[in-house]
């Protein structure tokens, strides 16, 4: 059988099988387009208790479900999908094919899903987005939802070994002038921003973890800033207090321009070209000299 209309419906599993379609069904009381497939494959273990496949599962009939699609020339478009079902002689447990294009126990592809999420950028209501996605808007509610719960910040009870350390500057409403962001230096990720970098806010968020966990970091990388040495050695009494790299080189750089400009001066009111070379070429003196 032809697969041209799932290849054209960007249906790329190989195991769903094309059968036919039906053009202008009424569902939900429009026009819709209907495509009629077959999902199967032989598995390689029982999804139920894990039992290699030997001859032990068997085919145990299909189990039908229609799945939202995204529009095809401004028509709702669904798959029928007939998933095979399997019984395991091991455990006589029963289960279903699964697919790529949905979630398991879900019946709106993920070409929707992701459509939503992306949509929400736009200036555009949920009714108007479920209108053009054949869904309800509470479904399109829930899937940025659960799209938005993703990516928060969850809550944690302990501290990594190695945690890196800085401030920025975030938003306008936020108490302090700037911000605070620790992450786990092994990972990378990002543990928690905090709305206020001072002392006495850190310290008083830090402290919520027992001594036992803060006793466990092994390493803080911070800014080279003095109050924020003092307080972390407090905080994490066994851990090596290391300087962020950039900070230092900032460092360096911000202490050899002060001496250039200081060289530079005392050839202010003196003949030569002394002031000016001093003044025009800066960038020399920064310049990685294994690279000259």
């Amino acid at each position: 059988m032809c697969n041209d209309t799932l290849e054209l419906l960007r249906i790329k599993d190989e195991n769903i099988k094309y059968i036919n379609q039906e053009i202008d069904v009424i569902i939900k009381g429009k026009k819709a387009t209907v495509v009629n497939a077959v999902l199967t494959y032989k598995p390689s273990a029982c999804y139920c208790c894990g039992v290699k496949n030997e001859g032990q599962i068997h085919k145990h009939g299909k189990r039908v479900s229609r799945i939202t699609l995204l529009k095809t020339q401004g028509y709702n478009t669904y798959l029928n999908l007939a998933k095979q079902r399997f019984k395991c002689l091991e455990c006589n447990g029963t289960f279903t094919a699964k697919t790529s294009i949905v979630d398991e126990s879900c019946f709106i592809s993920r070409c929707v899903t992701q459509k939503v999420i992306e949509e929400a950028t736009k200036v555009k209501t949920e009714i108007d987005t479920a209108e053009d996605n054949c869904i309800s808007p509470s479904t399109v509610s829930r899937i940025r939802t659960k799209a938005a719960n993703s990516l928060r910040i969850k809550p944690f009870n302990c501290l990594p070994e190695h945690i890196a350390m800085d401030e920025f500057k975030s938003v306008k409403n936020v108490t302090g002038s700037m911000s605070f962001i620790f992450i786990d230096n092994d990972t990378h990720d990002v543990i928690d921003i905090l709305e206020n970098r001072t002392t006495r806010f850190l310290r008083a968020y830090f402290e919520r973890f027992d001594l036992k966990n803060r006793q466990q970091v092994k390493t803080v990388t911070i800014d080279m800033y003095e109050p924020y040495v003092r307080l972390f050695r407090d905080l994490f009494p066994n851990a090596a207090i290391i300087f962020d790299r950039f900070h230092i080189v900032q460092h360096l750089n911000r202490e050899l321009n002060k001496y250039r400009v200081q060289v530079m001066n005392e050839y202010r009111n003196k003949k030569g070209p002394d002031y000016t070379i001093f003044k025009n070429n800066w960038k020399v003196l920064l310049m990685d000299t294994s690279k000259t």
